[in-house]
């Protein structure tokens, strides 16, 4: 796994030359609070993500995922934030080139914290991840899609077969805004890290770049955005299944 950490000086910049309005003509957004303030007991607590849909997202049902069953449990802090990029991107990349749309919610948790799948049998994740609403599953931003439900991003077949990772380049990726977004996160350091496939990091960690030094993204964000991947098999997990969705993981 490799973990990069954007220290990076902002620049405002006046015009951009990818298409994006200036910072300085961005729109002003009435946001959703980040931060839980009702106590560590209740914005520790496992809620469900509600509304299902709100400024910027929309809970996507996965396969075989009925209401008693649902595996959209989440701690109130971590659910407050996501609520928070979603609103911010939905606002501030409204003008942007691309799809635009709202980003898919994917796997979180179950009623109990345990792992989605947990209750028929067959956990959908590792041991140590998606339990007690610390971790979900977002599908990227994309272009040249109806939406941004989780599926991938990127050619994944051989002879046939699913490899379960990228074998080539994120052609449908919308970095900047999916970059826009994981930068909101960032904005709370409490994020332990956002991992991906490792062919979507290098776009991303450029649009990044891009977007902190014309300062779409705050200072201290930059400073601590971290994504984590592999570009090699070295069992820390983020090899393989992170071609259609990239993982956010709470670590307060």
């Amino acid at each position: 796994m490799r973990i990069s950490v954007l220290g990076l000086i902002l620049v405002l910049a006046c015009r951009s030359d990818e298409g994006r309005m200036a910072p300085a003509d961005r729109p002003v957004c009435a946001l959703p609070p980040r931060v839980c303030e009702l106590g560590a007991a209740r914005c520790g607590a496992l809620v469900r993500f509600a509304p299902e849909r709100g400024p910027g997202y929309e809970d996507v049902p996965l396969a075989a995922e009925v209401d008693e069953h649902s595996t959209s449990w989440l701690r109130r802090d971590l659910m407050m934030l996501v609520q928070y990029a979603a609103a911010k991107v939905a606002c501030e990349a409204a003008r942007w080139p691309g799809n635009g749309g709202p980003i898919a919610l994917g796997d979180m948790s179950e009623r109990d914290g345990s792992i989605p799948g947990t209750w028929s049998g067959e956990p959908r994740h590792g041991a140590g991840t998606h339990t007690g609403g610390r971790d979900i599953d977002l599908g990227y931003f994309q272009v040249g899609t109806e939406d941004n439900h989780l599926r991938p991003i990127c050619p994944h077949l051989r002879g046939g077969e699913k490899q379960y990772r990228c074998l080539g380049p994120p052609t449908t990726l919308d970095a900047d805004r999916t970059a826009l977004f994981i930068g909101a996160l960032f904005e709370e350091p409490r994020v332990r890290a956002v991992g991906m496939d490792a062919a979507a990091a290098a776009p991303i960690e450029a649009a990044l770049r891009r977007l902190c030094a014309e300062g779409w993204i705050a200072r201290a964000a930059c400073a601590r955005a971290r994504l984590a991947y592999e570009r090699e098999d070295s069992g820390r997990g983020w090899y393989h299944g992170h071609h259609h969705h990239f993982h956010v993981s709470w670590g307060g």
